[in-house]
């Protein structure tokens, strides 16, 4: 009995049965709606599609235009499965909070920028905190040019490192700095994603622009294999080569 031989693009779709995605500059433009092609490209994908972002849940389902996935809300904090059904939500602590919101503070004085309230610098969605000295939702050619290398940013965490027993902070977006749980990150959530549902991690792949030391990807590695992508357009790049092998 001879082996069958399987096509090498048919080995591909079979090497990875779930493709997990950061959400701002990897599968759509920072805090902008995903673009018809990712959308399409995604939406015809035969795997199983995750969306792991520090966006609310509601954030991820207008940003990606309502595309059927698993949606891993704030750090993966706030998971909803493919059809909307709540896995699980791990809400902040009053401490937590206190102690993320004396760090903002800390930091305020040595910021080149004076905050906007209209722009929301600090928003608080639960599972973490996010603070962005130009404004969460201030225009987006302001934000583009604010800090597009997380210089900025990084060296803000240098001069006043936050220092909690359960908290992290990390780069998160385009500008802002992410108060996120130690234990409780895209490594982890992404990891219990994976058991609750009973796959296996060697199908399983993750797309991010936060795939560097302080980045907020940085957790999902050496959980499951990774990619690191420039922006929304190489995302696309990558992922129309990898199904199209």
């Amino acid at each position: 009995m001879c082996d069958i031989v399987l096509p090498y693009s048919v080995l591909v779709v079979m090497a990875y049965q779930h493709l997990f995605f950061d959400l701002d500059k990897t599968i759509a433009p920072s805090r902008q709606p995903i673009e018809q092609p990712m959308f399409t490209l995604l939406q015809n994908a035969p795997q199983d599609i995750v969306i792991v972002s520090g966006q609310l849940c509601d954030k991820i389902a207008w940003q990606s235009n309502q595309l059927e996935a698993h949606y891993l809300g704030q750090n993966g904090n706030h998971a909803l499965d493919r059809t909307g059904n709540e896995l699980w939500h791990t809400p902040l602590t009053e401490t937590e909070r206190a102690e993320v919101m004396a760090h903002i503070k800390a930091l305020q004085p040595l910021l080149d920028v004076t905050l906007r309230g209209e722009y929301n610098p600090i928003e608080d969605r639960g599972a973490q905190i996010t603070f962005s000295p130009i404004g969460n939702t201030a225009p987006v050619e302001l934000k583009r040019v604010y800090d597009p290398d997380s210089k900025k940013r990084l060296d803000l965490l240098a001069k006043v490192p936050f220092v909690s027993e359960t908290m992290l902070a990390v780069i998160g977006g385009s500008t802002s700095i992410d108060y996120i749980p130690k234990e409780r990150h895209k490594g982890t959530n992404v990891a219990k994603l994976i058991e609750h549902n009973g796959w296996h991690k060697e199908d399983c792949i993750y797309f991010g622009d936060g795939l560097y030391p302080g980045g907020n990807d940085e957790f999902v590695i050496g959980v499951i294999e990774t990619r690191l992508v420039r922006d929304h357009e190489d995302c696309y790049q990558q992922l129309t080569e990898l199904l199209n092998q």
